[in-house]
């Protein structure tokens, strides 16, 4: 089977990530796999985790007219079947936008559920097209409210680069960053972006590190995004003490240079979203033996919920959001600083958590994620085979 995916594949985004661990086993499975990445520049060969990946990649970033160079590598390599592997705004503009005759390819698409309801017009195109995979069992339940059946492609994890260290090297690597040996550190591992709830998170961490000299958080995010926040000019406009925020340069600068290592410098990781389609970094942390805190909406609830992780209960006030108009939640502050007290005093309840979660999130893996893809895409094809047939009968 030719399989051309269409996504972040070279790219270390969340969509890169699942695009090409996916990719990766098709290709060994013996299908034939191309990508395009949107973001992947082509200068150096593309990788995942330093590995250089076996299907050749073709860069999108740049190109003039992104839809007619996706249109010419289809002419050329004639896929059986396109994966796209995005949020719903690039899947409407690949099978609709592309000029592509879909007749003769089979069109799969994987992407989450941010937040309900879904946008009509989203509804329509994932009605259309001839598979469709989520990333949460929140997504499948949210898809088939509204009338789509959806298969349940969960993200995996890969132990072999995000798992536990020993206790004496996370000694080692937090001495590093000149934290005391009482010191909790909470960690944030995500996009500085408006979806994500960095400035309530940051908040909430400093009415809690008030009264605590050696509490600190590490931000291992962009410090200045044009699609979030100045969050150095934050700190400072707020008032909060700036040397208890770390960013991702001062542990790299320190050398704690892989983020397996800075998962596992973290007493605690939080990842508050208005909306969430998964959150990778939730259960990234949780495989690293740290206990994860997400809020108790979309997926947060299935990652961290049943004792595994904090659930952050949400506050009773919503707004229609950016992602198709879909509801914005936001986390019960006090909530999450009682949370955030009861880790900090409770470290053998937090290291019997961290256990639990860290056995759930290495129960889920990318083989399993690629399963799902792949008996997906098989049963897609044999349809379009035995319809081609048909006409051909005919």
């Amino acid at each position: 089977m030719k399989v051309l995916i269409v996504s972040d594949n070279g790219t270390t985004t969340g969509y890169g990530r699942i695009a090409d661990e996916i990719g990766m086993r098709l290709h060994k499975r013996g299908h034939n796999i191309m990508a395009l990445g949107y973001y992947y520049d082509g200068l150096l060969p593309p990788q995942l985790d330093g590995v250089k990946l076996p299907y050749w990649v073709g860069s999108l970033a740049g190109k003039p007219n992104v839809m007619q160079s996706v249109a010419g590598v289809m002419g050329a390599f004639d896929p059986d079947i396109v994966l796209s592997i995005q949020d719903f705004p690039y899947h409407v503009q690949l099978f609709h936008g592309s000029g592509v005759d879909w007749s003769k390819h089979g069109r799969v698409l994987i992407t989450p559920v941010d937040g309900v309801p879904v946008e009509p017009d989203w509804i329509r195109l994932a009605q259309s097209v001839d598979g469709v995979a989520t990333i949460s069992q929140f997504g499948v339940e949210a898809f088939k409210a509204q009338g789509v059946q959806a298969t349940l492609c969960r993200p995996g994890v890969n132990v072999d680069t995000f798992h536990r260290l020993h206790d004496e090297k996370r000694a080692e690597l937090r001495g590093k960053l000149g934290l005391a040996p009482d010191a909790f550190l909470l960690g944030s591992m995500c996009q500085n972006q408006g979806r994500k709830a960095v400035t309530l998170m940051m908040r909430g961490f400093n009415e809690f590190a008030k009264d605590k000299p050696n509490a600190r958080m590490l931000l291992d995010m962009d410090e200045v995004s044009p699609a979030g926040w100045n969050l150095p000019n934050i700190i400072e406009v707020q008032g909060w003490d700036a040397s208890k925020f770390l960013f991702r340069r001062h542990a790299v600068d320190a050398g704690v240079v892989s983020l397996n290592e800075r998962y596992n410098i973290l007493d605690a990781h939080v990842v508050l979203a208005h909306r969430e389609g998964y959150g990778l970094p939730l259960s990234e942390a949780m495989a690293c033996g740290v206990v994860s805190i997400a809020m108790d909406y979309c997926s947060g609830t299935e990652i961290v919920g049943e004792g595994r992780g904090v659930l952050i209960p949400t506050t009773d006030y919503t707004v229609p959001g950016t992602w198709g108009g879909a509801e914005d939640r936001f986390p019960n502050m006090a909530a999450y600083v009682e949370r955030l007290q009861w880790l900090h005093d409770s470290p053998f309840e937090r290291h019997a958590m961290a256990q639990r979660g860290m056995a759930w999130a290495r129960e889920h893996t990318w083989d399993g994620a690629a399963d799902a893809v792949e008996t997906m895409l098989l049963s897609v094809d044999g349809k379009r085979r035995a319809w081609q047939a048909q006409g051909v009968a005919a």
